[in-house]
């Protein structure tokens, strides 16, 4: 093995150091807190909900007898598993789920399409020998049980108790302390999932890094050996009987071995392979072989000779010459049968002198390039196919690129989270919850296609293809608006392109009506798919045509819920301000490279980072001139970044200059940060969709007060709890989306529609403070039983002005003080001592009770909990924040319900809807913090 400079050894032996931060356990932990998906209403409730229930099953039993899946299935509800780590995977290429103990698990190849199983013949196989070149050690890197069906002759030899797992997605670190064998061993996992970097980050890949050190004064040679089997790709849970093919092959950087098999209707193939030293081929060191049949032998083989070897009793005979030998033919008859080979793996040695440190590295990709859905024509072409091709051959070339470049993707990840890291003003807890929560934009059966061939450059879809994540594991929509509202945060910061592609998708729908009708299971009545103007709950679902048959959430009427339209809206404004914040210009000045600089986007036009980074003023602040002017023109590539965006985006996560210093080599280079799509062109193409939609809801302004009605039944995300009248909720959404259209009218130029929407505003301010606010906060509504009811999430809107830089008292800053303190005091320390978030209702009588009119109003969102808290953080109440976000946190993490968070937690510790797309909001946390650190 060739010895590298000693300085660049340390340098990458330093990235073995598992992280101070992130979710970390033994591997023999057991989660002191249980939880589980068990719903249990209420005898009142489940009044109310018998009529929707019966229309439900049979709304199921007719999806069934199609043998299609309902997009919501209450008879089959998937408990937590609590066992899961990083998962391993780019974004929309499938991903791979992993468990903290070591297991390959919850596999979504397919979109959509979760398979929960552990499969037993893909892992990794340590062996250790000693100078004698006897085995002293063997086992799977694995501490859960061993499953009934796992080869025999495996063994599963590790103590937990001596083994730690951390998690800081997406990367992930085992050590194994075998010192008892004169070993210690660390593998470090890596997906390309990295903030800005759009092509790596779409790579369905991951790398595996071993580096082993002998604590010992004799010789050791450390075999890791990865096993991998066809995993099952068919809903009967049965392997397929179809053709598996199975190859070896050699380049000058890597050698591997690869499997294809038939996952649904798709061809995958999956890819092993590792970095090759001195002139290694790839002649020894792999193996071909049965799972069910021929597992023995690569256990044995490991023991017996360090490392894979290929079967002889697999490996076809040459072909047959005429021979009357009749001892040749004797020995031809008596041959093994040949099995038919479902299975790879390849071994790799590492040999250790006294002391001594080195490290071997693997790659697992897996390729399937294209995906097209039951009843759709069309072949959708992933987003990394436009670097790596649609042929389904590309597996091999995946695997070097990934095994030449993960250096790069690990220096990028430290430079984007280190700023976060070492901020004093974000908790430890924060640090944790951040990064794994991340997980949800890859593993949320995401899709991300090319698109490139179907847009002109002036549209972002053009070069960033079409995005869409569900809105949970169990609830299979794309997009689901309601809940991106909250979710969206993790986007704008960290791929602000995908934002924005998604808001195109979305403003293309807006205008659009559909002929075509069905019944409500809600209430029976038979509604329209969609009507004009409206925003549409979700752009469908997995089993039927994705992005072209949208509205597939059927409960309700979406084209009459009440916060849709208004979400757009206020994400258009939030997307304007971070959008504006990453195309600021910058000097030369160390200042302007750093993270802390470029997220510290204070309040206020007069401190945004444009004026700090230029000291000039933000025009875009000041009253428009009149005339009105053009809209700006069409963006071409050349004037979407009118500074060098590429070279600004590279030092956005760069805490300083860095120097190379003695003995170390250059990295490998990276491509250039994709720029960042244009502000003034994002506002100004969805400025005429905020303003059909802003004046689609004034219809729903009934009493012409300037404030609009909920009609009594769920008609907003809360969607089993109803609200009439006027609401805190949707009315406060109202005011801030009247407040973000008169802005954008100001920042375009727009004076007629200012002065309309300025007005309107004034009476809409009016009326909400008459009708809703009751001295210490905002009534949940204005139906008389309601009038004590606390809603957790009644300041929705003022936090989304807050975190688009508004310090425009839109909503009087004294009444959001006291109503956020009336919360906490209510619906956070009445509510489990402050150890579970906020619960979602709260009445104030006597010492106070959970609302229990609705399942969702005694629930606990957990998107809703961090989204609470950064309206807290704004409003200087770090303390209060940290209680609420913090205490919800460690809850989670003791019941185990890391990289699977769910929507929703009852006071008993159970649980609603797995891996759900909400909690995301964490990422507002974090923008709230940078803009207002804790004094």
């Amino acid at each position: 093995m060739d010895i590298e400079p000693a300085a660049k050894e340390h340098r990458d032996f330093e990235m073995d150091k598992p992280s101070k931060f992130g979710l970390k356990l033994p591997l023999d932990h057991e989660f002191p807190l249980k939880s589980k998906q068990i719903i249990i209403p209420r005898p009142k409730q489940i009044l109310d909900m018998i009529p929707l229930s019966v229309r439900y099953f049979k709304y199921c039993l007719s999806k069934k007898l199609r043998k299609r899946r309902p997009i919501m299935d209450y008879f089959q509800m998937i408990s937590a598993q609590r066992m899961y780590g990083c998962p391993i995977g780019g974004i929309g290429g499938g991903t791979i789920g992993r468990g903290f103990k070591g297991e390959f698990c919850r596999f979504q190849l397919h979109p959509g399409i979760y398979e929960y199983v552990t499969v037993p013949e893909c892992q990794f196989i340590v062996n250790i020998r000693n100078a004698n070149n006897e085995t002293i050690f063997q086992s799977v890197l694995s501490t859960y049980s061993k499953p009934k069906k796992a080869p025999a002759s495996w063994e599963w030899n590790l103590d937990g108790a001596k083994c730690e797992y951390t998690a800081l997605y997406p990367r992930a670190w085992t050590t194994y302390d075998l010192s008892k064998y004169g070993v210690k061993l660390v593998c470090r996992q890596i997906s390309p999932v990295i903030p800005h970097n759009y092509k790596d980050s779409s790579l369905p890949c991951a790398v595996f890094v071993f580096t082993a050190t002998n604590t010992t004064d004799e010789r050791r040679d450390v075999s890791i050996s990865f096993t991998w089997t066809e995993v099952l790709g068919c809903s009967n849970k049965k392997k397929s009987l179809d053709k598996i093919d199975l190859e070896r092959y050699s380049e000058d950087y890597t050698c591997g071995v690869s499997l294809e098999q038939r996952i649904g209707e798709s061809l995958c193939t999956f890819t092993i392979a590792k970095k090759k030293v001195d002139d290694e081929t790839i002649h020894q060191g792999y193996c071909l072989w049965n799972a069910a049949k021929t597992s023995n032998y690569v256990w044995e083989c490991i023991k017996k000779d360090g490392k894979l070897t290929p079967d002889p009793n697999l490996t076809p005979p040459p072909p047959k010459l005429p021979d009357k030998d009749a001892q040749k033919k004797k020995k031809d008859k008596e041959k093994k049968k040949l099995y038919k080979c479902d299975s790879v793996a390849l071994s790799s040695v590492i040999s250790l002198d006294p002391g001594g440190v080195s490290s071997t590295e693997f790659c697992l990709a897996w390729d399937m390039p294209v995906v097209k859905y039951r009843n759709d024509k069309k072949i959708h072409r992933r987003f990394y196919t436009k670097y790596f091709g649609s042929d389904g051959i590309a597996g091999a070339s995946i695997a070097a690129y990934a095994l030449k470049h993960y250096k790069n993707w690990e220096k990028q990840l430290l430079e984007w989270q280190e700023p976060i890291l070492t901020n004093y003003n974000i908790p430890d807890w924060l640090k944790s919850a951040l990064m794994n929560e991340l997980y949800f934009v890859a593993d949320g059966g995401t899709i991300w296609f090319d698109a490139s061939d179907e847009f002109p450059e002036t549209d972002p879809r053009h070069e960033f293809g079409l995005f869409g994540y569900l809105e949970g594991h169990e609830y299979k929509m794309y997009n689901t608006y309601d809940v991106h509202f909250y979710a969206s945060f993790a986007l704008a910061q960290l791929w602000p392109n995908l934002q924005v592609a998604l808001q195109y998708m979305f403003r293309d729908t807006i205008g659009l009506e559909s002929e075509k009708s069905r019944k409500s299971l809600y209430d029976g009545k038979v509604v329209k798919f969609k009507i004009k103007d409206s925003v549409p709950h979700d752009l469908g679902d997995p089993d039927g045509k994705p992005f072209v048959n949208i509205n597939s959430y059927n409960i309700h009427d979406v084209s009459d819920w009440k916060d849709l339209n208004l979400k757009f809206i206020l994400q258009v404004i939030r997307d304007y301000r971070v959008l504006r914040a990453y195309a600021a210009p910058f000097t030369d000045d160390k200042l302007y490279r750093s993270m802390p600089f470029i997220d510290d986007v204070r309040e206020g036009t007069e401190d945004d980072l444009y004026s700090r980074a230029t000291g000039q003023c933000d025009e875009s602040a000041r009253p428009a001139p009149a005339p009105s002017p053009p809209p700006p023109p069409a963006a071409t590539p050349q004037d979407r970044a009118p500074r060098d965006v590429a070279d600004i985006l590279e030092l956005l996560y760069r805490s300083g200059e860095e120097e190379v210093g003695a003995g170390e080599s250059v990295a490998e280079p990276r491509d250039p940060p994709a720029n960042v799509w244009q502000d003034s062109r994002y506002l100004a193409d969805m400025y005429p969709a905020c303003v059909s939609l802003l004046r689609r809801a004034a219809a729903w302004d009934r009493d012409g007060d300037g404030l609009i009605e909920n009609d009594g039944f769920p008609d907003q995300t809360y969607d089993i709890w109803v609200m009439t009248g006027p609401s805190a909720y949707c009315g406060g959404l109202w005011v801030a989306a009247l407040g973000a259209v008169r802005t954008m009218a100001q920042i375009l130029g727009r004076e007629d529609d200012e002065r309309e929407f300025a007005e309107r505003l004034q009476r809409a301010q009016a009326a909400y403070q008459e009708k809703l606010w009751v001295g210490s906060y905002y009534r949940f509504d204005t139906k008389p039983a309601n009038e004590k009811v606390i809603m957790a999430d009644q300041l929705a809107g003022h936090w989304f002005l807050r975190a688009s830089g508004w310090t425009e008292a839109v909503f009087p800053q004294a009444n959001v003080r006291k109503a956020l303190k009336t919360i906490f005091d209510n619906n956070v320390m009445k509510f489990k001592g402050g150890k579970m978030g906020a619960v979602n209702g709260f009445v104030a009588e006597g010492k106070g009770h959970v609302h229990t009119v609705a399942l969702q109003s005694e629930e606990v969102w957990i998107g809703v909990t961090y989204g609470l808290a950064s309206l807290m953080v704004y409003e200087d109440m770090h303390d209060e924040a940290f209680v609420t976000a913090g205490g919800l946190y460690h809850t989670l993490t003791q019941m185990g319900l890391s990289f699977e968070t769910p929507e929703a937690l009852y006071e008993n510790g159970n649980h609603r809807s797995i891996a759900y797309m909400r909690p995301l909001a964490v990422w507002a946390l974090h923008q709230a913090l940078l803009a207002r650190p804790v004094p």
